[in-house]
């Protein structure tokens, strides 16, 4: 479960901790972490696993895979859910922007290095958390970036699409491999979404879109 230390991931987390399951959550870093712990106690299943990765930097991504595959014998699930909105552009340690960069490059990085684990491991499932802001999307390929004009809602929206792409694709070619793709808009929910820089409306509202 990536971006499991807060909001719609941590609920997540919860749910399927409380179900039994053994649950790996990653966060930006150890402090972020440490909700693994309020996990663990709310729900009394000991199996909660941390892993602290920036997932807006690719090596990191790569790292976050390498160690997954190190702890784990077998992936039954995979959950991308981390993902965020900023209203001013922002460049990555790749240099790429930032939105596009969190919200569809490290899923689709994750998912790829992960692919061959889940399919050892199967029947098996990729779930990506996206946002109905997907339908007001644009890929604008000429423009991917951001850099001849940016507004975060655009981003934002754009990199939602991208993940629907993404997954309609992956369940293509996923189709008889026992592993099955799915992609997601968890409605709106109140949280601290947005909040590092938003607009003055996003900051007000702070509800995690997905």
């Amino acid at each position: 479960m990536t971006g499991g230390t807060g909001g719609i991931g941590k609920a997540t987390a919860i749910g399927l901790s409380t179900l039994g399951a053994r649950v790996a959550i990653t966060g930006r870093d150890e402090a972020r972490a440490r909700a693994a712990a309020g996990i663990a106690r709310e729900t009394g299943n000991s199996a909660v696993d941390v892993f602290a990765a920036d997932m807006s930097s690719q090596a990191e991504v790569r790292r976050l895979a390498g160690e997954l595959l190190a702890a784990y014998p077998r992936l039954d699930v995979l959950v991308n859910h981390v993902g965020g909105f900023w209203a001013h552009r922002h460049l990555t340690a790749d240099g790429l922007e930032h939105t596009f960069a969190l919200n569809h490059l490290a899923p689709f990085l994750l998912t790829n290095l992960l692919l061959d684990r889940l399919k050892q491991s199967t029947p098996a499932r990729v779930v990506t958390v996206s946002s109905g802001a997907q339908a007001m999307g644009k890929i604008d390929f000429d423009d991917l970036m951001g850099e001849q004009k940016y507004s975060g809602q655009r981003a934002y929206n754009q990199s939602k699409l991208a993940k629907f792409v993404f997954t309609y694709e992956l369940a293509r070619r996923l189709d008889g491999t026992g592993v099955t793709a799915t992609v997601l808009h968890p409605g709106v929910v109140r949280t601290a979404f947005g909040a590092e820089d938003s607009t003055a409306m996003m900051g007000a509202l702070t509800f995690d879109r997905g």
